[in-house]
């Protein structure tokens, strides 16, 4: 089948760069399935195993708090996967601050905070498909053994 991807379940090391020590972090790509039936349309989701241009990838990262303690302030950062663009406001988290990179995970700001420079002294807003990173700070303790959920979409060039 061409413009097909075989995607699945990446698993991040702890000590991910730019990520909090102390978690273990999962990242799901699936995708939505649509089926119609007598009793409506039935909606599932399923791993984004084979994938067509413009496929629309739903993403969730599975944040495990692997310590003994508490850990406060955690950081995650993703980076947005190989042939995939962001989807403007996707990205979501339990009490998260979400910031966003577009020189490799460097450097981070809230989304309508980034301009580029075009040529000298022009600049435009950054957009979705200039983002090469998500950065989620969780406002909130992540207690020992808990797991947060995060999640972003993105389509499939």
């Amino acid at each position: 089948m061409a413009g097909c991807v075989l995607a699945g379940s990446l698993r991040a090391q702890e000590g991910d760069p730019g990520s909090s020590a102390g978690l273990a972090i999962e990242t799901i790509a699936e995708r939505r399935v649509v089926t119609p039936s007598t009793a409506g349309a039935q909606v599932k989701f399923v791993a984004a195993d084979q994938l067509q241009i413009g496929d629309e990838i739903f993403y969730t990262i599975r944040v495990r708090n692997v310590t003994s303690s508490s850990l406060e302030d955690a950081v995650i950062v993703r980076p947005i996967p190989r042939n995939t663009q962001y989807v403007a406001d996707s990205a979501v988290g339990p009490a998260a601050r979400i910031d966003v990179s577009i020189d490799g995970g460097t450097t981070f700001s809230e989304p309508e905070d980034i301009q580029i420079v075009t040529t000298p002294g022009v600049t435009r807003p950054a957009m979705a498909n200039d983002y090469t990173h998500i950065r989620w700070q969780l406002q909130h303790p992540l207690a020992a053994g808990a797991t947060a959920l995060l999640r972003f979409r993105g389509i499939f060039r």
